[in-house]
């Protein structure tokens, strides 16, 4: 039997630390709620139609039972040891986690899906569905071409169709409708938030809120909370301290207890101005009707799609290289956690776009374990001495070698 009550202690401990850095709003209180119900709940006491693992799938595709369904998006140090028995020692800590959790008596009857954006998804599929679990797969073609899009719609119509006999009730145009409906406002509402908390909130509190949204059991009380949220932060103006250099933060996501990383970039006196991978990107990047997007169906979100699946994720960069020139950003930090190289191949042409923009750029791999913390630290205060010496002593550009 996994260490629950030590994964639960990991996880409060992590929530009792962010709770110090948070502002004392009431608002705030809904979003600790959502993740205490969300991480610190018994896996056998899910009662979600669908879990989903990893943040890839079509979103109206799993909202149609009326509330949201079980993510399982990240882990923690201790989830990620609950699959050591089972998988190599090289497999990357989220695929561990993620396995460990399903196989500790989470989810026995739901339906899993699992979008195939990395050899380390389909292994996973692989394992589940030899272990009697009920998982339906979603593959992501490598490119994005006139051909591969009519394969995507076929993977669409065939998640659809698992679905809709899952939950034993077909999916009608009017229900997918009603779920991106949900959707849109979501996402409308959580641009509006990432604008006006810029210079309210710290990154790692920010974070910590736009992850809740796949804690929350209904979406639209979701959004409702997040807008009270945002309306108390516009009113109160206050604004942070802007002495500190900016940082965005790239490569693998970081989840909710998995927050190593953000904490140190603050620890090293570094403003984090937010993360920016294929799951908060998409969160934010949400322009299009509701009507447009029922119109274009799943073609919208192919095309929009910044996963890691693909050869040369265009969408990814594309939205990195706009978001670099809109806002005034001191330096990267490029996060790789260990085994998931596939964010390593897309690292050569983003220090190349950081080369043209005089952005310098720092890679950090690590995993889920705290052995190499202090050695991380000492390197981000070095890097935040560079980035601190070009803000104020105007330096040229440095070479990054931290």
């Amino acid at each position: 039997m996994p260490e629950l009550s030590a994964c639960k202690k990991e996880m409060a401990d992590v929530l009792k630390r962010l709770l110090k850095t948070m502002p004392a709003y009431k608002e705030m209180d809904y979003f600790v709620k959502c993740v205490i119900n969300h991480y610190l709940a018994e896996p056998g006491k899910n009662n979600s139609d669908i879990v989903v693992i990893g943040s890839n799938i079509p979103e109206e595709l799993v909202l149609v039972s009326g509330k949201m369904p079980y993510w399982i998006l990240g882990g923690s140090r201790v989830s990620s040891t609950w699959a050591d028995d089972i998988v190599p020692r090289d497999t990357d800590p989220v695929s561990r986690s993620g396995l460990g959790y399903i196989l500790s008596g989470f989810a026995e009857n739901s339906l899993i899906l699992i979008p195939l954006v990395s050899d380390s998804t389909r292994k996973l599929a692989y394992i589940l569905k030899s272990r009697g679990f009920k998982v339906h797969t979603f593959h992501f073609p490598p490119v994005k071409d006139a051909q591969t899009l009519k394969e995507w719609r076929r993977q669409y119509e065939a998640c659809r169709d698992a679905v809709s006999l899952h939950l034993k009730r077909p999916l009608t145009k009017r229900v997918l409708q009603k779920s991106q409906e949900q959707i849109s406002k979501a996402k409308k509402q959580i641009q509006d938030f990432m604008e006006v908390s810029e210079n309210t909130l710290n990154g790692t509190v920010r974070m910590f809120i736009l992850g809740s949204y796949y804690c929350a059991d209904h979406l639209s009380e979701w959004s409702f909370q997040l807008k009270c949220l945002t309306e108390r932060l516009r009113k109160e103006r206050k604004r942070r301290n802007h002495e500190k250099s900016k940082v965005l933060l790239l490569g693998s996501p970081v989840y909710f207890p998995n927050y190593k990383v953000p904490f140190l970039i603050e620890e090293a006196g570094l403003a984090l101005f937010q993360q920016a991978d294929y799951t908060t990107l998409s969160m934010q990047d949400y322009r299009e009707s509701g009507a447009m997007r029922q119109e274009r169906g799943a073609d919208a979100f192919y095309w929009n799609d910044a996963s890691p699946a693909y050869v040369k994720n265009g969408s990814l960069y594309e939205r990195i290289k706009k978001l670099l020139k809109e806002k005034e950003i001191d330096g990267v930090v490029y996060h790789v956690l260990k085994g998931q190289i596939e964010y390593d191949f897309e690292l050569g042409r983003f220090e190349e776009l950081f080369e043209k923009l005089d952005i310098p750029v720092f890679r950090l791999e690590t995993d889920y374990n705290y052995q190499d913390i202090e050695q991380l630290r000492i390197r981000l205060e070095a890097f935040s001495e560079i980035l601190n010496q070009r803000r104020y002593k105007g330096y040229g550009k440095e070479t990054v070698a931290v």
